[in-house]
């Protein structure tokens, strides 16, 4: 029986150091298999459009193929909520969304918190825009602000979710003009393009880069940068506009969870600002109206911090959080 029970306790020992060792692959060896990277937002809007032509070059940079999971919902949360517990391995990573990773676990109760997010590189920004449908009754904010004077929460404005950057854009709007609008917040920025171009939403508080491509069905009205924008020249800002309080954009990137291998981060970090450095892939960028923002690791990580700091202010000064 002794004899057994050594046996079998030797047999326990080799069984377990050798599921160890699979486990833990060489990083030299990484990626021996696809990277899945989640996009907390729905198909055909900005962050999974560029999420997408990203994809496209990750073979040529990382050997491997980069393959999109779309989990739309709460503006993000639900695919970030997932995210917090992926296993940090550096084969799934998360497409972040500024500001709204560090808005929302300010506001709501999140499974994630800024933290979770171990930034690789920043790709883009994209500044807010209020655009209505061509043929809307509203042709300019002036006369959407006197709308939602005379009549408040009359006007409808369809965002990606609650506390991403453009609902931000809205409650700066609203504070600044003291109107009241009605924020109608979607899985994500293409419903909330379906929505107001089937006229169900006044207005939709979006991208630039997704308002850029819509051409003449939408009518922009203003755009929440601090002097007009290259890509759209003719769009007005809120600040000429009486509204310089309303500056906005949403900044987009790819992180590892949290505790992934240093050496693994340092190998996602290479891979993909090489591809942000290609120069076929900056075409399609441009194609696709994305406005580049590039920064490395160590760049994103002291602007979250600044941004953190910032956001929690600016959520205090407009009375959403104490």
């Amino acid at each position: 029986m002794r004899n057994s029970l050594v046996v079998l306790f030797g047999c326990f020992l080799i069984f377990l150091l050798a599921s160890c060792s699979n486990s833990s692959e060489p990083v030299d060896e990484f990626p021996s298999k696809s990277i899945e990277l989640i996009v907390a937002f729905s198909p055909g809007a900005a962050t999974d459009t560029q999420a997408r032509i990203i994809s496209k070059y990750a073979s040529k940079y990382l050997g491997q193929e980069l393959i999109i999971v779309n989990k739309p919902g709460g503006g993000g949360q639900v695919g970030w909520n997932s995210f917090s517990s992926v296993n940090p391995d550096g084969y799934t990573l998360a497409a972040y969304n500024l500001p709204h990773i560090i808005t929302q676990p300010l506001v709501n109760q999140t499974s994630f918190e800024v933290d979770t997010f171990e930034p690789l590189v920043n790709w883009g920004g994209d500044p807010t825009v209020f655009a209505v449908k061509s043929d809307s009754d509203i042709t300019s904010l002036e006369e959407l602000v006197s709308a939602a004077q005379a009549e408040p929460g009359s006007i409808t404005v369809g965002n990606a979710g609650l506390y991403v950057g453009q609902h931000l854009a809205t409650l700066l709007l609203e504070d600044s003009a003291n109107i009241d609008l009605e924020d109608v917040p979607f899985q994500g920025a293409a419903d909330a393009i379906a929505s107001v171009l089937g006229g169900h939403t006044d207005v939709v508080a979006g991208n630039l880069s997704d308002i850029y491509r819509l051409g003449d069905e939408v009518l922009p009205l203003a755009i929440a940068t601090e002097e007009r924008h290259p890509f759209s020249p003719n769009i007005p800002t809120f600040a000429e506009l009486g509204y310089p309080e309303v500056v906005m954009s949403t900044d987009r990137g790819i992180a590892a969870r949290k505790d992934t291998p240093i050496e693994v981060i340092e190998k996602l970090e290479e891979a993909f600002l090489n591809i942000l450095e290609d120069e076929d892939f900056l075409a399609e960028m441009e194609q696709a109206g994305a406005d580049m923002l590039v920064m490395n690791r160590e760049e994103v990580i002291a602007d979250m911090e600044v941004r953190t700091a910032t956001y929690e202010n600016l959520l205090k000064s407009i009375g959403v959080i104490e």
